[in-house]
């Protein structure tokens, strides 16, 4: 009974914070789910400051009712993490606060471990969103792809999507070719008076916006415009190119999950289809999984992992 108890009073918090909300899940230490509560934004590439308040009013709530003589891990996966300055100063203030043990690590990483769980496999985690990164995770080591963000890269993102498409109307236009329909489309999308506007665009608004405009170039490839269609088969393309290479970085290819994840990768037409044809076409022995898990849970199997390592 007495060992009951003991591991009754060991819990997990698992955090997963990203620019639209701070999503907290209480696990005891099997993994049951005990309680949740969400908050503000706590990506804090959007503000520090108001981050770090989102994430504690969340560890407040769910740490209010728990007992004194507890054992508590805080997992937290925070989007823009490099973008905090002094990590380490932030994490003991949690512990003190919390009293607790306390990773910071990125939303990235928890997304790779809720697909790897506590599976002995492999993991190629491909994220197209508003950008792109790879992750994969072999055995317990870690290694990103890509992720340079939308100025050193993206490629297969939303937002590289929409910046090559600019790019195409300025192409043409400067080397004197014909208007195609999907150009004068776009630039009446925008309230672009001419193709030079384009840089008032890019340049005055910010990412979220620019990378929404995928979706108005979405329900034009949706139409059968083939300017438009070819736009998203070469974002498919670009994310098999680095599913390739992170597969050929994995020494154990066998047990080895491809899993897709990003609202740009799996709504956006021909994107999904076009990256898993192109990987039929080079490699055979993979699953790929397109199951919608959320990243929370991932935040659990990763503070598990690094207490059973204690």
């Amino acid at each position: 009974m007495g060992n009951y108890r003991y591991i009754m009073n060991k819990y997990i918090i698992g955090i997963d914070g990203g620019g639209t909300k701070t999503l907290g899940v209480l696990y005891n230490f099997e993994g049951v789910e005990l309680n949740r509560v969400e908050f503000g934004f706590s990506n804090f590439s959007m503000g520090e400051e108001e981050a770090k308040q989102n994430i504690e009013k969340t560890l407040d709530e769910l740490c209010k009712n728990l007992e004194e003589d507890r054992e508590l891990y805080i997992q937290m996966g925070i989007a823009g993490i490099s973008k905090l300055r002094e990590q380490n100063l932030y994490k003991a203030k949690l512990e003190t606060m919390f009293n607790a043990q306390v990773s910071l690590d990125s939303d990235a990483l928890i997304a790779l471990y809720s697909v790897k769980k506590d599976q002995n496999v492999n993991v190629i985690l491909v994220i197209g969103g508003t950008g792109s990164v790879l992750m994969i995770g072999e055995d317990d080591h870690v290694q990103i792809v890509g992720g340079f963000g939308h100025l050193l890269g993206d490629e297969g993102s939303a937002y590289h999507l929409v910046t090559s498409a600019l790019k195409k109307i300025i192409e043409d236009k400067e080397s004197n070719q014909p208007d195609t329909d999907l150009s004068i489309q776009i630039l009446k999308e925008i309230k672009a008076p001419d193709y030079q506007a384009i840089k008032d665009f890019v340049y005055n608004e910010n990412k979220k916006t620019i990378a929404g405009l995928s979706r108005f170039i979405a329900n034009r490839a949706l139409n059968h415009d083939p300017d438009a269609i070819e736009l998203f088969i070469q974002e498919g393309q670009f994310l098999a190119k680095q599913t390739l290479n992170a597969y050929h970085k994995i020494k154990n290819k066998q047990d080895v999950i491809i899993a897709l994840r990003g609202g740009f990768l799996l709504s956006a037409p021909y994107v999904k289809e076009t990256l898993i044809k192109e990987l039929g076409k080079h490699i055979k022995d993979y699953q790929i999984d397109i199951h919608q898990v959320e990243p929370v849970i991932g935040a659990y199997y990763l503070g598990f992992l690094k207490l059973s390592k204690r």
